[in-house]
């Protein structure tokens, strides 16, 4: 078989987002294996079957979710969406460790400044709603971006806050920029794209009405990929935030906990990230082996905690101005 990838250094790109976006949908094709096979061959014109199943452990299942040739695609709206190629793709998706998207649909600005996630519950305790209140103005003072969820509680109280302190604030969606969610915050979402803010989502327009449970956990995923720092405002062990400060950990970034020193519920896993590491039990139910090594030589889970508005400003202080 000629291989047609030793030329890869001479060709230029030609990979274009429908393109990505139909290997993506393949059956057997990760984010992770797309990237390496337009890496090698950056050529879609050039595209080897035989090659990219190799790209797999399993060559006989691999290749039978090929086509023998790329069928005709239909554009996308390059309006809408951008991929991993194209340089006004968020560098900081390119920065992360694991699982970085390669296509992003998108309305509004993407000239994004330092960012920071203000993340947590959706039962938000009035202490909490305080709290990410001061936190947003303090990062106002520094022009940071704050990337949330879009979802009640927490997500809502960042995404208002920063727009009352006149900064721009990014939602991340788990589900197609048609089909904004929850419903109640369609709102509050044009209001984020009418004062210069960004909607993001992985998914491209008419996908499902109801998405996958596990978009929201990708969605999470991406919070932290986006950001510079995770800030944990408020969570309990079992709540999804903790999935936000798991994949902080992943992408080596700072992860912020909020120490509110008191023992309600909805303050446990801030409580836990707060804890020292030495007398956190069951670890391995709540980090991976790899987890596990990143946080290793640290005394806590969390980098920073903070229980008021100059021990955050420190914070700040200490990530900004290293």
């Amino acid at each position: 078989m000629s291989n047609l990838f030793d030329r890869s250094s001479q060709q230029e790109f030609t990979w274009q987002s429908k393109h990505i976006k139909f290997f993506l949908d393949l059956k057997g094709f990760g984010p992770a294996t797309v990237e390496k096979i337009i890496d090698i061959n950056p050529d879609i014109d050039q595209w080897d079957r035989e090659y990219v199943a190799g790209q797999s452990s399993n060559y006989e299942k691999f290749i039978k979710s090929l086509p023998e040739e790329i069928p005709h695609l239909a554009d996308l709206d390059d309006e809408m969406v951008i991929n991993f190629k194209n340089p006004r793709f968020p560098k900081r998706f390119l920065d992360m460790k694991k699982d970085k998207p390669l296509l992003i649909w998108y309305k509004g600005s993407l000239d994004l400044d330092d960012c920071i996630a203000v993340v947590g519950s959706r039962n938000i305790v009035p202490e909490t709603k305080k709290i990410t209140e001061e936190i947003v103005s303090l990062a106002g003072e520094r022009n940071l971006s704050i990337v949330s969820g879009l979802a009640k509680g927490v997500d809502e109280a960042a995404h208002i806050s920063a727009l009352e302190n006149s900064l721009k604030t990014i939602a991340i969606l788990p589900s197609s920029l048609d089909n904004i969610l929850p419903t109640s915050n369609k709102n509050l979402a044009f209001e984020i794209i009418e004062n210069g803010g960004l909607l993001l989502s992985e998914y491209e327009i008419g996908s499902p009405r109801n998405p996958e449970k596990s978009n929201y956990i990708r969605r999470n995923r991406l919070q932290a990929g986006l950001s510079e720092a995770t800030i944990i405002a408020q969570s309990s062990i079992d709540g999804g935030t903790m999935t936000t400060a798991k994949h902080t950990i992943d992408n080596e970034r700072y992860l912020v906990v909020y120490n509110s020193h008191t023992d309600v519920v909805e303050y446990s896993g801030n409580f836990l990230l707060c804890q020292p590491l030495k007398e956190v039990k069951n670890i391995d139910s709540i980090l991976s082996k790899q987890q596990q090594k990143l946080v290793q030589n640290k005394e806590k889970i969390a980098d920073f905690e903070f229980d008021n508005n100059n021990s955050f400003k420190n914070i700040l202080g200490n990530i900004f101005d290293a």
